[in-house]
């Protein structure tokens, strides 16, 4: 997928790859406008914790996660292509 600054965007259907480099995360933790849990799961997702970890150490459920981590990959989208 290309935005309109001409940067390729890679995302696989079934997964998404939260590793950054350490100046890309601190770019979208000042940028995307994440929520307090927002910023925990992602930082979690960046340890490479399972969901299921995830949602064991937040004391909530997989699904809610799961919805969690689409509005960061939808923040984290929005913020390369509008920047």
């Amino acid at each position: 997928m290309l935005n309109p600054k001409g940067l390729q965007l890679e995302s696989s259907k079934k997964h998404w790859d939260f590793q950054f480099t350490d100046n890309e995360y601190d770019y979208f933790m000042k940028n995307a406008r994440l929520t307090k849990i927002e910023k925990q799961v992602l930082e979690l997702r960046r340890q490479e914790e399972t969901i299921t970890a995830i949602a064991y150490k937040l004391g909530t459920c997989e699904s809610n996660v799961n919805k969690i981590i689409r509005k960061i990959k939808n923040k984290i989208i929005r913020c390369v292509v509008f920047g």
